[in-house]
């Protein structure tokens, strides 16, 4: 077996360990479960898709021997899955007419997994309605067992006040938290690689982030539907348009970088923007995706920078 196989497949083992703290509720290793998927990413962006594929089937065997099928399917869901999409989509490339590689652009990466995410979602919430139930119903019912056991001193009002605020956005915050998951750990594998020269794919300049025409329609369409729609299907399309917006978000802050750049010390501005956008909480969020709704319909960031697009978007 070669070398790299050998990498990968302990990049797989490393994987699984990172994440057990958390799966088997051991207290401080959510930090860790975060970013277990990080040595898979690594792996796959040193020596290709086939290294990642590799690792991602020997984090899921070592998982299904040592934790059973249960926690194998929770790994493989949060972990496995997003890490062998991302770098077999990353490891896409093309050669142009003048010889050069190209490689898959950035934002279609971006809107690939989310698109994924979307899937799930909705394969779940429609599984769900086959068997007599729905989504919005079990969301509340396994959020409110959570609170239970996390705060069993505090009333049964106070907790069914969390349920109602929360529950009904969960989906869309465990989803969105998913592919940002997957895309921070990616980029972190992708610079320490490229900070060690190991790194196969050439560093994307994130700033010149583009997104595909279709993700606009398709968050359109979620969204109109979630206003006209009532019961299980409003429920399931207001939760798919906030996931499907995470892109726009990923593009306003694009945006926002490309214009702190132009700007005189652009590093404590982008500083200041980031601290402004954590610290008014969703509003910072809606504003961001709305500059990233505005760059991806009206080319906002092209009249800033003066250039045209820079990225390969198909």
């Amino acid at each position: 077996m070669s070398k790299p196989f050998l990498i990968a497949i302990c990049a797989g083992l490393i994987s699984l360990l990172t994440a057990l703290p958390a799966l088997n509720g051991a207290p401080g290793g959510l930090l860790l479960f975060y970013f277990a998927g990080l040595p898979i990413y690594m792996a796959g962006l040193a020596f290709g898709a086939a290294a990642g594929t590799v690792a991602t089937v020997s984090g899921f065997v070592a998982a299904t021997v040592f934790g059973g099928a249960m926690l194998a399917g929770v790994f493989a869901l949060v972990h496995l899955l997003p890490a062998w999409a991302v770098v077999r989509q990353a490891m896409m490339q093309r050669t142009d007419e003048h010889g050069q590689t190209e490689w898959l652009a950035p934002g279609v990466i971006v809107v690939s997994l989310t698109g994924l995410a979307a899937t799930l979602l909705a394969a779940g919430s429609g599984a769900l309605m086959v068997e007599g139930t729905g989504l919005s119903a079990v969301v509340s019912e396994r959020l409110n067992e959570v609170l239970t056991n996390l705060t069993p001193d505090i009333a049964g009002s106070a907790r069914e006040d969390a349920v109602r605020q929360w529950a009904p956005l969960l989906p869309a915050s465990a989803g969105s938290s998913w592919i940002v998951m997957a895309l921070v750990s990616a980029g972190i594998a992708q610079a320490l690689l490229t900070r060690l020269g190991r790194n196969v794919r050439p560093t994307p300049e994130y700033s010149a982030l583009t997104l595909p025409d279709w993700i606009s329609w398709a968050m359109v369409g979620t969204a109109v539907l979630s206003l006209v729609a009532g019961g299980e299907l409003g429920y399931l399309a207001r939760n798919l348009t906030l996931i499907l917006a995470v892109p726009f978000f990923l593009l306003g802050l694009a945006v926002i970088h490309q214009w702190a750049r132009r700007r005189q010390r652009g590093t404590l501005t982008l500083f200041l923007v980031y601290i402004f956008i954590l610290f008014v909480g969703w509003a910072g969020l809606l504003v961001t995706t709305a500059i990233g709704v505005l760059e991806q319909w009206a080319g906002v960031r092209h009249r800033i920078a003066g250039t045209g697009p820079q990225d390969l978007n198909e």
